[in-house]
């Protein structure tokens, strides 16, 4: 029997000393990943992004559209709304895992977007596209080489 706590508490004590300290921290536990950009037309971006995603949006109010991209939201918001004063293409990079980068490929030039090649690296492939916005978005492939 002395075992048998010992264990669980060997077990238990753990994890409810980390939830703790967590809780002291002021931390939360991160639920999904998302990104914007901010944009000057939204019409524009909100159709580039659908034929890029192939896809409908999750959202999309006015100056706020989303898309659901593997369980996290790639959105494009009103520059003037939400992003005031930055600058096209000068934010985060958002950088996003793709099984497929030719498909994406084809589908950004569809889009009205110059894409160059796809860079194959040893180990990781990818595919940098600007957006209209001048918006720099990164896709890439582990290749396992």
């Amino acid at each position: 029997m002395r075992r048998f706590i010992a264990l669980t508490l060997a077990a238990v004590l753990p994890t409810t000393l980390a939830a703790e300290s967590s809780e002291r921290r002021g931390t939360a536990t991160i639920m999904a990943m998302g990104a914007y950009v901010p944009t000057d037309n939204m019409e524009e971006s909100e159709a580039f992004y659908r034929a890029l995603f192939d896809s409908e949006p999750t959202i999309g109010l006015p100056e706020f559209v989303a898309f659901d991209v593997a369980g996290g939201w790639f959105a494009i918001v009103s520059r003037d709304k939400y992003a005031p004063g930055a600058e096209a293409g000068s934010g985060a990079v958002p950088y996003l895992q793709s099984a497929d980068l030719e498909v994406l490929h084809a589908r950004a030039i569809a889009a009205g977007v110059a894409a160059p090649k796809i860079i194959e690296e040893p180990g990781i492939h990818l595919l940098k596209i600007t957006d209209p916005n001048g918006q720099l978005i990164e896709f890439f492939r582990l290749t396992h080489q």
